[in-house]
């Protein structure tokens, strides 16, 4: 598998406004991943990102948040932006949750079957109080075809990080 060329910035929907308010850091973003739920508002700047797409998709681990769909999304996103180089900016309201899974998910099918613990250790060092939401990652684990490893790598990482109680939030 080849070194990964594009840079992934995890933010909150406020650290994305100030990245794509700011001339220069903005110049910088290959594209921008939007995440947010129904009428949840965008980050200021939204339309200074060349290239961008936005995802509807609430932040609960129930039916009611992401789907097989918005995940599929997801996965074909990250396909498409494998030989990019710059950064790939993903917010969600906080950049603790669905930004976070999404960065997993990147990652996950960037470095290939096998090496979901990097991933997942990729996103910690990049935002180290991430919480991916579990129902997305589960999602990918599945779409990827990973036996769990994704969801395992995950839950691990959270359980030497957090208290158990952090695999049942998101």
């Amino acid at each position: 598998m080849s070194e990964i060329a594009i840079s992934i910035e995890v933010v909150s929907r406020i650290e994305a406004g100030q990245i794509l308010c700011s001339p220069g850091r903005c110049a910088e973003i290959t594209y921008l991943i939007s995440i947010g739920d129904g009428d949840d508002p965008l980050p200021q700047g939204y339309e200074n990102a060349k290239r961008k797409s936005r995802l509807r998709i609430a932040d609960v681990v129930t039916e009611e948040g992401a789907t097989v769909d918005d995940v599929r999304q997801i996965i074909q996103l990250a396909e498409q932006l494998r030989s990019e180089s710059g950064i790939l900016l993903i917010h969600c309201e906080a950049g603790v949750s669905r930004s976070t899974a999404t960065a997993l998910i990147m990652y996950a099918c960037w470095l290939g079957q096998g090496r979901e613990d990097e991933a997942m250790q990729r996103v910690i060092a990049q935002r180290p109080f991430a919480i991916p939401n579990r129902r997305i990652v589960a999602l990918a684990d599945t779409l990827l075809e990973l036996g769990g490893n994704l969801l395992r790598a995950r839950d691990q990482a959270l359980s030497s990080v957090w208290s158990d109680d952090a695999n049942d939030v998101h």
